[in-house]
């Protein structure tokens, strides 16, 4: 460094500087050192500004980060909202799909019962069964809506179930009715059939007679009882027939038990099949104790064998 000579030309000629003079050198410190003074305030004062530049620009980023975020954050709660009605809405569904089951398993239980199906055979508890070859996958995606279609077509098809079941319990209860109102039981607690409906020798003159009804004969006092639902239309002494009972069945049929000793129903009482209504008795026309019973299908007397033994 002391051997480096700088040389000027100026109108005075050439000036020749060398780093072995000390004044010159201090005087080239001095200005490298102003240089690098300058350098450093220029670089502070130009500083804030460029890291507020940054700043500024990174503050953006993550403003529009943060909009980005709300955005993502406010659709998907209205997704979940979504989500939740459509599950509210089948679970909703299914409450009621699991109510109408309900129903027609009761229904169709007490159809079994009343139609005499075997239940072994119709039993609704047990899960039908099912099954097959591998089945080919569509590839279709289950999606609330989906399901939702799902379950109205099950809702739907319940409905019409329940309809039919109704019908058919409408048609049992007819039938069951009718059963009820036909006569159809035996019109002596315990006893035996003495004679039958139609010709025989009359026990008094010994001459062919037409019987029209039927005779039963059993122990004493034994019991008389109604051979099918109706109401007493007549309650005390009848002619030959001594004490009688006549009860309307509706649907055309009507019923005589005569030669009661006893009777214990009154004018205008509703019987029901089974129901004690006398004891026997020989009132009336009788050669012994025994009960006379007739059966009259629209005011016609009928032979009452089929009915008792249908």
């Amino acid at each position: 460094m002391q051997n480096v000579t700088i040389l000027k030309q100026n109108h005075s000629g050439i000036k020749q500087y060398s780093f072995a003079d000390r004044s010159f050198k201090f005087k080239v410190y001095g200005v490298v050192g102003l240089a690098l003074a300058m350098m450093f305030t220029l670089g502070m004062a130009t500083a804030p500004l460029l890291f507020n530049y940054a700043s500024q620009s990174e503050q953006d980023t993550i403003q529009a980060l943060q909009a980005r975020v709300e955005a993502s954050q406010s659709e998907l709660n209205t997704l979940k909202k979504g989500v939740q009605n459509d599950i509210d809405a089948m679970t909703l569904q299914i409450g009621q799909l699991m109510a109408q089951s309900t129903r027609l398993n009761a229904l169709g239980s007490r159809l079994t019962a009343a139609s005499d199906i075997n239940a072994d055979e119709f039993d609704l508890n047990n899960i039908p069964g099912l099954g097959g070859a591998e089945l080919e996958l569509t590839g279709d995606i289950n999606t609330p809506q989906s399901v939702y279609a799902s379950l109205f077509s099950l809702e739907q098809s319940f409905e019409q179930q329940q309809e039919q079941f109704d019908v058919l319990s409408r048609l049992l209860n007819e039938q069951s009715i009718e059963q009820n109102v036909t006569p159809h039981m035996m019109p002596l607690e315990s006893g035996w059939i003495s004679s039958y409906y139609g010709k025989r020798i009359d026990p008094f003159t010994g001459q062919q007679a037409s019987h029209s009804g039927m005779d039963y004969s059993g122990a004493y006092q034994s019991k008389i009882r109604a051979a099918a639902d109706g109401v007493v239309v007549w309650a005390g002494p009848r002619g030959s027939y001594g004490r009688m009972v006549e009860i309307d069945h509706g649907n055309g049929f009507m019923t005589r038990y005569a030669h009661a000793e006893e009777v214990t129903v009154e004018l205008g009482q509703r019987v029901t099949a089974g129901d004690h209504i006398g004891t026997m008795g020989k009132t009336g026309r009788a050669t012994s104790e025994h009960l006379h019973f007739e059966v009259l299908k629209n005011g016609h007397k009928v032979n009452p064998l089929p009915f008792i033994h249908s």
